[in-house]
């Protein structure tokens, strides 16, 4: 996706640098000072729109930064948001991930109601995403599997969908990779990027980029620190549905290495 004819459109010379990765928007960095969000389709165009109703009032109940969009709109068929560049890098090793905690806590209590108002999703609607998810796992992702791990997955996905109960809804994030979780150069955590995916649902799943990234034992520490309730079987179904997402963006790319990757994935998740 070439956005020279949006910028010229937008009267922003500055360069157009693309950042590689995302698998739901074309996204570049304009001049080290902004960021250009493209969806790259209709899903994900209505996505964009969420975040434009969130992100402005969720700015003003935490203390972290979060990306407030200057200007949306469509170009050539696609919607787009253009906002400021928060300062910062993704999170790692050696940084102060525990204060993430903190963060999440702040995250977590924005009203459950106001959020589902601003996203247009309904708070006990958790569970109902998770079945409906199973149309697209029998279509795109089963028949890439062999016998014996499909008959795994539709077990473990059953007995999931079951346990998708017990929790207080909130506003959660729903894709906290370690790259979506800025921090400065001191190593403390300042800011929370792309609410593409945020819902109202199981905290339990804003823990996954955490274990998936530093391991058990600080994922335990932290959500011994975050004090709400974390469960850890939901934690696990969580953990091996990203494989499973994994999976469908290879298949939905035509990118077979990607497609054995996931699989890989998948594989040694279910395995927890």
């Amino acid at each position: 996706m070439d956005p020279s004819a949006l910028l010229d459109q937008l009267g922003i010379t500055a360069p157009a640098t693309p950042i590689h990765g995302g698998w739901a928007s074309w996204t570049f960095d304009i001049g080290g000072t902004r960021i250009l969000r493209v969806a790259r389709n209709d899903e994900i165009a209505a996505a964009h729109r969420r975040e434009e109703r969130l992100l402005p009032e969720l700015a003003r109940h935490v203390t972290f930064a979060v990306p407030v969009p200057e200007t949306v709109g469509e170009f050539g068929g696609h919607t787009y948001m253009l906002y400021p560049r928060l300062p910062g890098r993704a999170i790692g090793a050696g940084d102060r991930v525990g204060e993430v905690a903190g963060m999440l806590r702040e995250l977590h209590s924005f009203p459950a109601e106001r959020a589902a108002e601003l996203l247009g999703r309904p708070v006990g609607g958790w569970r109902d995403e998770y079945a409906r998810d199973r149309i697209w796992i029998d279509g795109e992702v089963m028949p890439r599997l062999e016998p014996g791990l499909r008959a795994v997955l539709a077990k473990r996905h059953d007995e999931a969908l079951d346990a998708l109960t017990g929790f207080t809804p909130v506003l959660v994030h729903r894709d906290l990779g370690t790259e979506h979780i800025l921090c400065g150069e001191d190593g403390s955590p300042t800011a929370l990027i792309d609410f593409e995916t945020a819902l109202v649902g199981d905290p339990t799943i804003d823990f996954v980029g955490l274990w998936i990234t530093f391991g058990e034992e600080v994922t335990r520490d932290l959500i011994a620190d975050y004090g709400g309730t974390v469960s850890p079987d939901r934690l696990r179904f969580y953990v091996w549905m990203g494989a499973v997402h994994a999976i469908r963006h290879g298949v939905q790319e035509g990118d077979e290495e990607l497609v054995a990757d996931g699989i890989a994935g998948l594989t040694a998740r279910l395995e927890m």
